[in-house]
């Protein structure tokens, strides 16, 4: 039997004898929606699309049970009554829905919606002849779940044509924004049809791509936030990548707009069922990621049709189908590993592989996705995880490995770099690593001599953030790729890989050494350590490694990444900041503020306590000096 078609038996068997929880109903007392579609303007030009969009989503909410109030070309005057009636509609509803399509502009930092008669002559007439989107808040404010979904953002001539009136004024054409926090609350989810610094297209269609994704995902029994990542996706391949959507949520349940219940219900699912099943999918995943049989992925669609990586496995399914299915060899490797894009063959896609140059990390192509940064289910959380905030990460690549001995050798051998000792082995705590480990200090430990034997294929340890910034420096001018280290965010998204469980592979700590190397039986027999300087936490399971493991020996998680929990601490690009107030929301690295003379390492290592290799586990922070026979890093890498 083909060992994969055995291993995918095995888990739909499970899947199957798993009951999952029915999800609590409740019944909506109403839904309310107001569609706005702006298209004829007097003193711009018209858009042709609005009016196809406001007409097409409004028959589309009345089949899933809403009371809608439709305004077509409305004026300032029309819109702001509209906006009135929709307040007292909303008070009681359990479900409050806003939709505007036309143009939008932003003016410092403030949203506006541009009604059809507006002038906008000069800066000061955005006040007095638009409404903003706080206006909208308010309107749904009372209902149960509010929700505003924006497909403006286009390209708006008036922010090119403007007088303005202070020269310190900012207009945006193409971008929203911030949202006022006094006005937003729980359950809220405001849509956006184009991220900050991107323009929504008005469409050569009926409808705009924005409002096209919106048909074709609202009337599906999927959870919201599933949803709009949906909508998301078709967007961007709709656009080539060109539009970008992007959402704020503060939603505390599980909502759908179409579930099992009849039409005009709220559907809450149960937490728990959802958390079940999202971990039965990253299973599934997980062990056929790595496959060769187009049936496998074949089997994952039929049983996860919408689920969060049914792209990635309907990509993979072309190219090993194109490849003919056959195992890869020397000759023909796997489909997911491509070489570098030259200018008659296509860059790297999701869920596919490549590597720049011989000697280079090989990397796997992180896709693009919102997640929620931070402890969000362990009893273990600390301070400095908190608070819970959603960011959205673009696509980028990150090494599958973390970067080796052999790999760190040849860049030394490249450029002469010097590396200096590891400095954790100060001389107030030698005798604490003599005692507990039982090295010796005949001579100074370094990234070649840690204090115990590796080989190439292990990661490379005793390096500092600055050895890892020039490391990266090097790629970059040897490829002319964008290399450099991953933000923090990137990082705990890419650990993640799906998952809300404190570790990757889900809730139980014992079950980590087949799937990152932490303290367990084997490093308690290794070590016995005598000083109670930290105190150990290790799983009864055995690994049969004690400290570095060679890269590769555990299973990846699910966006096909290695040793994400454990083996050593990754450097990131962050400054260190004692929590994630003010964090930013977009994957970018956190540079301003906080301490810049401290750095974040993320991930845990191979001494470790196990509660430490959780994914959102931040432990102190290292001086970007730092060398230590736990502190290695991966690389990232910009995708054009």
């Amino acid at each position: 039997m083909h060992p994969m078609r055995s291993v995918r038996s095995i888990v739909v068997a499970l899947l199957a004898s798993v009951v999952l929880a029915a999800p609590a109903v409740v019944l909506a007392d109403g839904r309310v929606a107001l569609v706005v579609g702006n298209s004829t303007y007097t003193h711009i030009g018209r858009l042709p699309n609005p009016q196809n969009d406001a007409a097409d989503m409004s028959a589309l909410l009345q089949r899933l049970g809403f009371e809608v109030t439709t305004a077509l070309d409305a004026d300032r005057v029309e819109l702001t009554e509209a906006l009135r009636a929709f307040t007292r509609r909303s008070a009681a509803a359990d479900v409050s829905l806003v939709f505007y399509a036309g143009h939008g502009i932003e003016m410092d930092g403030v949203n506006y919606l541009v009604p059809v008669d507006a002038r906008l002559e000069r800066d000061v007439d955005v006040r007095f002849e638009t409404v903003t989107v706080d206006d909208l808040l308010v309107s749904t404010a009372g209902a149960s779940l509010r929700l505003l979904i924006l497909d403006a953002c286009r390209n708006n001539p008036l922010a090119r044509s403007m007088q303005r009136t202070a020269a310190i004024r900012s207009v945006s054409g193409g971008s929203f924004g911030d949202l006022n926090e006094d006005l937003l609350g729980d359950e809220t989810l405001v849509a956006y049809a184009a991220a900050a610094g991107t323009t929504a297209a008005d469409g050569r269609g009926r409808n705009s791509p924005y409002t096209s994704a919106l048909l074709a995902y609202l009337e599906e029994p999927l959870e919201l936030s599933a949803l709009f990542r949906r909508v998301r996706a078709h967007v961007l391949e709709a656009t080539n990548g060109e539009q970008r959507p992007h959402e704020y949520a503060s939603l505390l349940r599980e909502h759908y707009l179409r579930g099992a219940s009849a039409p005009g219900t709220v559907v809450v699912a149960d937490s728990a069922a959802v958390d079940v099943r999202a971990q039965q999918e990253t299973v599934f995943w997980q062990s056929i990621s790595n496959s060769a049989d187009p049936a496998d992925f074949r089997a994952y669609l039929e049983e996860f049709p919408n689920g969060v990586f049914a792209r990635l496995a309907r990509n993979r399914v072309a190219a090993l189908e194109a490849a003919g299915g056959d195992p890869p060899t020397a000759e023909r490797p796997h489909p997911g590993v491509l070489s570098p894009p030259s200018v008659d063959r296509p860059g790297p896609v999701a869920g596919s592989g490549f590597r720049d140059c011989d000697d280079c990390p090989e990397m796997a192509v992180v896709p693009a996705g919102t997640f929620r940064m931070g402890c969000v289910s362990s009893d273990e959380c600390r301070n400095n995880e908190h608070p819970v905030h959603e960011v959205e990460v673009a696509s980028f690549a990150l090494s599958k490995y973390e970067v080796t001995r052999g790999q760190f050798a040849a860049f030394v051998a490249a450029t002469a770099y010097v590396a200096r000792g590891c400095s954790v082995y100060a001389l107030e705590v030698r005798s604490f690593a003599r005692d507990r480990w039982g090295w010796e200090f005949d001579q100074q430990a370094s990234w070649e001599a840690p204090g115990f034997e590796q080989g190439a294929i292990e990661p490379v340890v005793c390096v500092s953030r600055q050895d890892a910034k020039a490391y990266v420096q090097w790629l970059s001018r040897k490829t002319g790729q964008g290399y450099r280290l991953p933000s923090e965010a990137e990082w705990e998204y890419a650990a993640r890989a799906g998952t809300t469980t404190p570790f990757y592979w889900g809730a139980r700590v014992d079950e980590h050494c087949s799937h990152g190397n932490g303290t367990d039986r084997t490093a308690e027999r290794t070590f016995r350590p005598r000083s109670s300087i930290f105190a150990w936490r290790s799983s009864d399971c055995t690994d049969g490694v004690a400290r570095t493991a060679a890269v590769g020996s555990y299973s990846p998680n699910a966006f096909g990444l290695y040793d994400m929990a454990g083996n050593v601490n990754e450097w990131v690009e962050d400054c260190w900041h004692d929590n994630y107030s003010g964090a930013p929301r977009d994957g970018s690295a956190w540079t301003s503020g906080g301490d810049c003379d401290r750095r974040v390492g993320r991930g845990g290592s191979w001494n470790y306590r196990v509660d430490y290799l959780r994914s959102a586990y931040r432990g102190v922070p290292f001086f970007a000096g730092y060398r230590s026979s736990n502190v290695g890093f991966r690389v990232a890498r910009r995708l054009d």
